[in-house]
């Protein structure tokens, strides 16, 4: 298992010069930095535990300017080493980063004295006591300490030793790990391009597992994206694990459709992809208050960006209206920060995701506001169900036998039972099968929570399903078709590979009957009205995939020997197979996407 470390504290307190006597790294890598000595950006460096595995190190800036990159650094650490320089003792940015490292939950922290050679026994002593008191009374415990000199390398090994043993007691426990109860995830840091292998971006991996070859998403954008290479500590691997500091080269994004802040995720639906939250603020650690309509910048991840800030009152509650949409996850850490400077307003934990109703705002406040102090996903799952009858499973143990369970989706009996008795009014009023999407607005239901319940309803036969639409019973029989529609499928069974062309069939009521067998399943519509049936087109498809490897390239010449079919039908039929997402167009070639082997598996 692999850890990551972090610093914290006032600038120029000796934090980069700790981490190079660690790490041996120096981690300055912008120009700027090198030339003020200044840590502006997240510099990053490791160094190896005694049974061989890389411990990463994460330098954050000091600077109140650059408070956002502290968060940008400390998200994911197991354990901060706080820094004091025993020559200057406790500074007013030390209370606050250490009001940024308790707002984020972090409690393995060890405080460490720097610079001890230029300071006396009794100074010593003085600084470390301060620090304490400091500790106390803004984060409520009391940390481990150790005295280093990394000018005279005084003390760092035992830090190393030091810091060996916390992580090895943190594998025993694996207590402080709540970033474990959500699935593999990686906020980026940095954004690059590598010659030979394209857009790369690093972060640090928490959650699970990463994998050469894995498809990832890249969210709040939703692109799905490949793992083209993996990159821990300067060594290339197979599989990246959690927490550590990964490279990831990707494959099917360019650099500029990617920015920090975005989250890559081994599953889509892991977390809230939202312009929209509602924080439970710590009033404790800050005095300062969120102003109703006010501007105010919200810090989660890596991610940053401006937000209107609505405060329920009466509660410790606080809606952001972000201005860029944001991936994020229930009950992560957020901090807020003054628009246009460094001063932190307040912070708290992200307990709702998404826009919510007017009229279900006040039982959402109360819901939350009833919530305990440390909550579990059973809170979450139990406030849904409240509200809306539905909850999403996670991947938490639940008790689940009140529930309807439909995929990874909860639903009450009532719900599920309404719910039914909604579709099947709806199927029945319409006389045509529908889609899950147009279900969805007409039932006010999410598509992925509909799509898990009309499942379920095929599943136990209340439904029946063709391709993507769905209709009543649990059958399906040409018989049940208008007299219009057989003499249309008749005439479109007879045109066989000729297609049906519908401009040239004059036959009344044609066009709203074709739009119904297309829905149905029985007609394929291609480019210039020409329609065929369903059987003839997959025979077509055959015809021209079968024996064929992916990334196969074939002319339209030898399309057209293999089908018999004139120009006038083969390219509609090329062109709708590549909507259909078999081939694609390479110059005047066509590339095999998928064989009928990728379709089947």
């Amino acid at each position: 298992m692999s850890y990551v470390v972090g610093t914290a504290g006032h600038v120029d307190h000796g934090k980069s010069a700790l981490i190079k006597s660690l790490t041996g790294i120096n981690t300055a890598h912008l120009p700027q930095e090198k030339k003020r000595g200044m840590t502006i950006d997240l510099g990053f460096a490791f160094f190896k535990h005694p049974n061989g595995e890389p411990v990463g190190v994460i330098d954050v800036p000091g600077h109140e300017r650059f408070i956002r990159n502290m968060v940008a650094g400390v998200w994911s650490l197991d354990m901060v080493l706080f820094v004091v320089a025993a020559d200057e003792g406790w500074m007013q940015m030390s209370t606050d980063h250490l009001k940024v490292i308790a707002a984020m939950g972090i409690e393995n922290v060890t405080l460490v004295i720097t610079k001890s050679d230029l300071v006396d026994d009794e100074m010593l002593t003085l600084v470390e006591e301060e620090a304490l008191e400091q500790f106390l009374e803004i984060a409520g415990f009391i940390p481990d300490s150790m005295v280093v000199s990394a000018h005279q390398n005084k003390g760092v090994d035992a830090l190393r030793q030091h810091i060996c043993r916390k992580i090895d007691k943190m594998e025993e426990l694996d207590a402080s790990r709540t970033d474990s109860e959500r699935q593999a995830h990686l906020y980026i840091d940095r954004v690059f391009t590598v010659n030979g292998v394209g857009t790369t971006v690093t972060g640090s991996l928490c959650g699970g597992e990463f994998t050469i070859g894995q498809k990832l998403y890249l969210q709040p954008s939703g692109r799905e994206v490949q793992v083209k290479s993996l990159q821990s500590y300067h060594q290339n691997i197979e599989t990246a694990k959690p927490v550590s500091r990964v490279a990831i080269g990707l494959k099917g994004v360019k650099k500029r459709d990617v920015e920090r802040g975005f989250c890559l995720m081994a599953s889509k639906e892991a977390g809230f992809m939202v312009d929209e939250v509602i924080i439970r603020l710590d009033s404790m650690l800050f005095e300062n208050k969120c102003r109703n309509n006010s501007e105010i910048e919200v810090a989660f991840g890596t991610f940053n960006t401006l937000a209107k800030v609505f405060v329920f009152k009466g509660t410790n509650l606080a809606r952001l209206r972000l201005k860029e949409p944001a991936c994020c996850f229930w009950n992560q850490r957020a901090l807020l920060i003054q628009h246009g400077g460094s001063r932190i307003v307040n912070c708290g934990a992200i307990v709702w995701g998404g826009a919510v109703e007017k009229q279900q705002r006040s039982k959402l406040y109360d819901l939350l506001m009833d919530m305990p102090e440390k909550p579990a996903w059973e809170n979450y799952v139990n406030i849904n169900m409240a509200l809306y009858g539905y909850a999403k499973r996670g991947d938490h143990q639940l008790d689940e036998s009140s529930y309807k369970v439909c995929g990874e989706w909860l639903f009450t009996e009532e719900c599920f039972e309404q719910s039914h008795q909604q579709v099947e009014a709806i199927l029945q009023q319409e006389q045509i099968d529908l889609s899950v999407n147009e279900l969805s607005g007409k039932l006010q239901l999410p598509v992925e929570t509909l799509s898990a319940l009309l499942q379920q309803m095929v599943e136990e036969g209340k439904l029946r399903q063709n391709g993507e639409l769905f209709s009543l019973g649990n059958g399906r029989s040409e018989t049940q078709l208008s007299p219009v529609a057989k003499q249309i499928l008749d005439h479109m069974s007879k045109a066989e590979k000729q297609g049906f062309e519908a401009d040239k069939e004059k036959i009344p009521g044609a066009q709203k009957e074709l739009r119904n067998l297309v829905r149905l399943g029985f007609a394929v519509p291609l480019e210039g009205k020409i329609y065929y049936e369903k059987n003839i087109y997959e025979q077509l498809v055959t015809d021209l995939i079968d024996g064929r490897e992916m990334d196969e390239r074939f002319t339209i010449a030898d399309a057209r020997e293999r089908t018999g079919l004139s120009r006038k039908y083969m390219i509609p039929v090329l062109n709708r197979m590549e909507s259909d997402g078999w081939i694609k167009r390479v110059e005047n070639d066509r590339q095999v996407l998928r064989t009928f082997e990728e379709a089947v598996a």
